[in-house]
């Protein structure tokens, strides 16, 4: 039988809905405020989840999203029911992750096809495999308004990075300067040795040095980087080709002499259209130098650093 965890501030709601879906061999269990749903969830591990909007406490949009956030729980669909259906509902309930979104003009038989749906969709994505639940978890209504202001503080972050690598287009002249400005908003969050913009059209490599960096490092960061860019296109894209251009300002590179790469990542930047026009390699002495946010937040600005490099790139193109 499977579970579904309802939540509405409206306890004639909240008595409909667990009527329809009872009806229907669905086991409900009711929540009347966002703080409780988000509970709820965490301590019974449902198969979906069916959220008000406007609740008390938490609304529906920011318990979604944590519930999507959270690697717990990020798989359990949910069904925004509301009476809010404006086109920027829509749009914002489609950001919080939901699976459906249901006004509460609905009909019995839509409800329970959105909650069949999703839940089918979802068992249809495991390709088969059983679902994996974890452990029930008890959270308090303040671990619970925690979790809110950390995803808050997070997302406040992400969004101020994303925000300055686009106004690099109107606050940097030419295109070297525009990759210099995205590889020193990216230092701001994360901790690297050497960056670098390889650019397959152009076949060459803006590298930046900004930590003590011996040499046998900065060979073996040109190497992976290439190869991460042959990889991506299927082409070969050897460093004797490439045309490197370095920026180390403070001397740094050589300085260590002993100390080898330990870490390395990269990303492809697609520019118009979604081609691929380079990648996006930063490097390490120090192993595990990456975190976790910081990977979420590389994810999150490589799309706008793509275009605004791609844009600058094309400008030089049509003044040269």
């Amino acid at each position: 039988m499977p579970t579904v965890v309802i939540a509405d501030d409206s306890p004639t709601l909240r008595r409909i809905v667990t009527s329809v879906l009872t009806r229907e061999g669905f086991d409900v269990i009711p929540a009347e405020d966002g703080v409780e749903a988000v509970q709820t969830v965490f301590r019974t591990m449902p198969d979906a989840v069916v959220l008000d909007v406007q609740m008390p406490r938490v609304s529906g949009y920011v318990a979604g999203r944590l519930l999507k956030d959270d690697w717990q729980t990020a798989d359990i669909p949910i069904v925004l029911l509301t009476s809010l259906d404006a086109a920027s509902d829509r749009y914002w309930g489609a950001q919080t992750g939901a699976d459906r979104y249901l006004t509460k003009d609905f009909e019995a038989p839509q409800l329970v096809e959105a909650v069949q749906e999703v839940i089918a969709a979802a068992d249809a994505a495991r390709d088969g495999r059983p679902a994996l639940r974890a452990d029930p978890v008890e959270l308090s209504d303040d671990d619970v308004l925690s979790r809110v202001c950390d995803l808050l503080d997070r997302k406040l972050f992400e969004t101020s990075v994303a925000a300055d690598v686009t106004a690099l287009a109107m606050t940097t002249h030419g295109f070297e300067h525009t990759v210099a400005g995205v590889l020193d908003v990216l230092k701001r969050f994360v901790d690297y040795d050497l960056a670098a913009v390889l650019l397959l059209e152009e076949r060459t490599s803006y590298v930046a040095v900004a930590g003590e960096t011996s040499q046998a490092h900065y060979s073996e960061f040109l190497a992976a980087a290439a190869d991460a860019a042959a990889a991506t296109t299927g082409q070969d894209v050897p460093v004797s080709g490439l045309d490197l251009r370095v920026a180390d300002p403070a001397g740094l590179l050589g300085e260590d002499e002993e100390a080898r790469m330990s870490t390395f990542l990269s990303m492809p930047l697609k520019g118009h259209g979604g081609r691929v026009i380079g990648v996006l390699a930063l490097s390490s002495g120090a192993k595990n130098a990456f975190g976790e946010t910081a990977l979420a937040t590389l994810r999150l600005v490589d799309g706008p650093a793509a275009v605004v490099i791609d844009n600058a790139r094309l400008a030089e193109v049509r003044t040269s």
